[in-house]
């Protein structure tokens, strides 16, 4: 039987493991953690944090999320879920806490993982036939440097990174600078407006952020997750159809993105904000793609957030510098700056191979390296749906490992990862965002790719509701399995939702 490694037990790993071990191979899971859910386990996230994907596609195909819980689930309530789906699916067993992964180097046929059980801080070695890397694109927390921090620090001035930021006591009753545009920041920007003493967001340029419901009526996952609206961007690689409405029909997909740009000029009141971003929408929709935080351009309004499109030139004290000339007091500071990837534990000569010198991750369909024997990887492909692109991945690299995948020949594979990496640089550069491990908006074009090289179908339905209706994860329960129609028998199960 041979022996499976995965290191990190968030939304990947744990599907991962599931796919490994529904084979009968035996698996171990090492997470540096004291619990599992990676960017979504409570050391790792903030007050207040929820899903930006909808509750019914931000799911397992085969174990749907509860339907009492809300359209957008809390963070508390995604990890309940993914305790649950590691219970039922008989993954938790597997998992080693508070085990952080130190080196990982090929020898003999296999990998040797030296780590350190962080509980006894003892170091240990463990040898794996394969290898599955899930440390996802949230990595390690990135926290930017400031000239004169250390003499804020002095001054009794606090700097936090977004996940640090826990409890709204931390918040409370103090001057509350924000840096950043992202989730994160205008998360905690929407909050702390509410009890600090002054709230400033600092950020360098507007980013397009989506409502909820479009309109105000519209779920955005009518608008965001079908194949219809993918259909829009400019892919690399198009079908016939594609090539036609992106010639032809450019008129029409031009005006669609300005009609867009327009429904939310017009519902966030951008203009009275002062932020409407210098770019075309649809130049940015990628993982970074925002949804509004209820009432943050309401609160930017009513002056209850003070914003400023600038960046820190230095501080002094408390007296923070910003280089539009203006300066604010704080005696917080919250970077909403995101994550870093990184592979520290991974041998050299491999990390070379995988990673170039600006960061950028190259593999072939974000899994594996044709150079690099025995090692995948899975969470590499985030979208805005990650539990589905996962599961499919997880399910991928194991035929990968069996040999049973229908690939093409090296020098294509090499061929394709180049072309690649060239077309998220010249063509759409925000697809170089996270070291190029974000597939969305080109969410069903990856997934095609992957249903394609197992040899399974991609679709449950014909035209128009394959195209018209937003993704169904549990379309892929039955397309996984090789069917394209409904498979009788069980119901998809229900799992015990605990919270702790």
């Amino acid at each position: 039987m041979k022996h499976i490694g995965i290191i990190g037990a968030g939304i990947s790993g744990l599907t991962t493991a599931k796919a490994f071990i529904e084979k009968g191979y035996k698996v171990t899971i090492l997470e540096k953690a004291a619990d599992l859910g990676g960017v979504w386990e409570k050391s790792r996230s903030y007050i207040g944090v929820a899903t930006q994907t909808t509750r019914d596609e931000y799911a397992f195909s085969d174990f749907p999320m509860p339907a009492e819980y809300p359209q957008w689930p809390t963070g508390d309530q995604v990890q309940a879920y993914l305790r649950g789906y590691a219970i039922n699916k008989q993954v938790y067993q597997h998992i080693w806490f508070n085990t952080r992964v130190d080196q990982l180097r090929y020898a003999q046929n296999g990998w040797e993982a030296s780590f350190t059980d962080l509980a006894e801080n003892t170091n240990h070695q463990i040898r794996f036939d394969f290898v599955a890397v899930c440390t996802g694109t949230f990595h390690k927390p990135y926290t930017p440097s400031f000239a004169g921090i250390d003499s804020f620090m002095k001054a009794g001035g606090q700097l936090l990174h977004s996940s640090e930021v826990k409890d709204e006591s931390i918040l409370r009753n103090k001057a509350v600078a924000v840096v950043g545009f992202a989730k994160s920041a205008t998360d905690i920007a929407t909050l702390a407006a509410g009890i600090s003493q002054s709230t400033t967001l600092l950020y360098r340029k507007a980013q397009w952020k989506v409502p909820r419901f479009f309109g105000n009526k519209i779920n955005m996952r009518f608008l965001l997750f079908s194949r219809l609206s993918e259909a829009f961007f400019n892919a690399p690689r198009k079908s016939l159809s594609q090539q036609l409405l992106h010639t032809v029909g450019r008129p029409i997909v031009w005006a669609q993105w300005r009609g867009l740009e327009a429904l939310l000029k017009w519902q966030f009141k951008l203009k009275a904000c002062d932020m409407v971003p210098q770019h075309r929408i649809e130049d940015q929709i990628s993982c970074s793609l925002g949804v509004a935080p209820e009432g943050f351009y309401e609160q930017v309004q009513k002056g209850n957030i003070k914003a400023h499109r600038t960046e820190i030139e230095r501080i002094e004290g408390k007296q923070v510098r910003l280089k539009n000339g203006a300066t604010i007091t704080a005696d917080l500071l919250v970077c909403g700056t995101g994550f870093t990837q990184e592979l520290p534990f991974l041998e050299e000569s491999y990390r070379k191979l995988i990673m170039s010198s600006n960061g950028r991750f190259r593999l072939f369909r974000n899994i594996i390296h044709p150079l690099v024997p025995q090692l995948g990887f899975v969470g590499f492909n985030s979208s805005l749906f990650t539990t589905l692109t996962s599961e499919v991945a997880a399910n991928w690299l194991v035929r990968y490992m069996e040999n049973t995948l229908k690939l093409p020949t090296s020098s294509a594979i090499n061929a394709d990862m180049e072309y690649m990496d060239d077309w998220r640089q010249l063509t759409r550069p925000i697809a170089a965002e996270f070291g190029g491990t974000c597939i969305a908006p080109f969410n069903y074009m990856h997934l095609d790719q992957l249903m394609t090289d197992m040899g399974l179908p991609v679709k449950t339905s014909r035209w128009p509701a394959a195209y018209l209706k937003p993704i169904n994860p549990a379309d892929y329960h039955q397309l996984l399995r090789g069917a394209q129609k409904e498979i009788p028998g069980k119901p998809l199960p229900k799992a015990e939702y605990q919270f702790y």
